[in-house]
């Protein structure tokens, strides 16, 4: 099963690069080009430096020397966990906490069932990927895993008791609290925890397959070195059963509608945005149900499941591509992502205002994906569209870094 190992993480001494605050952006996939700007300027050891640089990639890793160098960045004398709490805001009100332990987890490729994905993948962006951390030699971002620990053993274990050793407050007001998690024994007791669970992959798919990718790229040409700190890759872990993890569901703007096939489903009238996400929320979850909106107004499309699908064809995403897209526009998310025809959004309202004035053909209003039916469908080996879960909050990039050497 998982192999989650502490690890002789780099990270930044604040003394030198300044706040965590000025120094840390979101993901790379989510980072637009005005916000992209707004990092780099924020800080010159601001982390986006290193994921979106303005050089080349074969010269960000002088930059990390260069940081090294003059203190910005120090590297742990001892091998460490990064315990991190996100205390943030529900989308309809209430405050939740997400508990995430970052370690180094050994590099499986799917088959072994170890690490398994839920989302399909692109090409484009893991090429891009290999030749940014074959440059940096270097795991920027962690990968964001969930892992079954119903009991929460593995936070336990790492004993939190101290004050933090650093908090921030991100662009979106989520509450970040880092600790280094050194002690032996802690460390001993994490690695144990986790050591009979399995792990779904939430968010950076195209990360762990970039590190599995060059994991077999450094291991053909240096020999497959067990120790090596090339064969893990640097992951986030939140337990599958802690009460801050949500999943917030990613709705579908088209930028033409040429009518669609809409046979497979009932369909009623909806008088209002405010009225369509509160006709989505109180849907039965037994059923499909797809919010539509298009030049002619908004319309609830609803449908049963069938007994016989699997757990990836019971998606209300996976019916949208199979009953609506493909019939419509003869492929599927992934091709009409690549042609521009289709965008996505986290913001319902703001997916149906697109369309209203005239600015989208249509939009696919969705509802979350419930825990569960995320892992079930990884436990049946199946896959969803790209970008059909946004979990919310993401984690930050900068908190630490994984250096592939030594």
């Amino acid at each position: 099963m998982a192999d989650v190992r502490p690890f002789r993480a780099a990270y930044y001494d604040s003394d030198n690069a300044g706040s965590l605050g000025s120094l840390v952006c979101p993901p790379y996939d989510v980072i637009s080009d005005d916000e992209r700007a707004g990092y780099l300027a924020r800080s010159p050891h601001n982390a986006v430096h290193l994921i979106l640089p303005e050089v080349a990639y074969d010269q960000v890793a002088g930059l990390i020397a260069d940081w090294m160098t003059s203190g910005a960045l120090v590297r742990s004398e001892q091998p460490m966990f990064v315990a991190w709490t996100q205390t943030f805001q529900l989308p309809g009100g209430g405050e939740r906490t997400r508990n995430t332990l970052v370690g180094a987890v050994k590099v499986e490729p799917y088959e072994a069932r170890v690490v398994r994905p839920h989302e399909r993948t692109h090409r484009g962006p893991k090429e891009d990927r290999l030749r940014l951390t074959r440059a940096v030699r270097t795991n920027l971002s962690p990968v964001f895993g969930l892992y079954p620990d119903e009991a929460g053993a593995a936070w336990a274990a790492a004993g939190i008791t101290d004050p933090p050793l650093a908090e921030l407050t991100d662009v979106d007001g989520v509450v970040h609290r880092i600790w280094h998690v050194t002690d032996a024994e802690a460390c001993a007791a994490v690695h144990e925890a986790l050591a009979d669970k399995w792990i779904l992959i939430a968010d950076g798919h195209h990360r762990y397959e970039t590190a599995l990718a060059y994991r077999n790229e450094r291991a053909e040409a240096e020999g497959d070195i067990e120790d090596a700190p090339w064969q893990r890759v640097m992951m986030g872990l939140t337990s599958l059963d802690d009460d801050g993890l949500e999943v917030l569901p990613t709705h579908r703007v088209l930028a033409s509608w040429p009518g669609g096939r809409l046979d497979a489903f009932t369909a009623s009238a909806i008088e209002s945005p405010a009225a369509m996400v509160e006709a989505l929320a109180e849907a039965p979850a037994e059923v499909t149900a797809i919010g539509l909106a298009t030049a002619h107004g908004l319309t609830l499309l609803t449908a049963p499941k069938a007994d016989t699908a699997t757990p990836g064809e019971r998606l209300d995403v996976a019916v949208l591509e199979r009953e609506i897209l493909v019939p419509t526009f003869g492929a599927d998310q992934a091709k009409l992502s690549a042609d521009g025809v289709l965008t996505y959004t986290k913001d319902a309202l703001e997916a149906m205002a697109m369309v209203a004035e005239g600015r989208a053909g249509a939009a696919a209003i969705l509802r979350p994906i419930p825990k569960p039916d995320v892992a079930a469908v990884a436990e049946a080996g199946e896959t969803m569209p790209q970008k059909s879960t946004y979990f919310f909050p993401k984690l930050l990039t900068g908190m630490a870094f994984h250096p592939l050497d030594k």
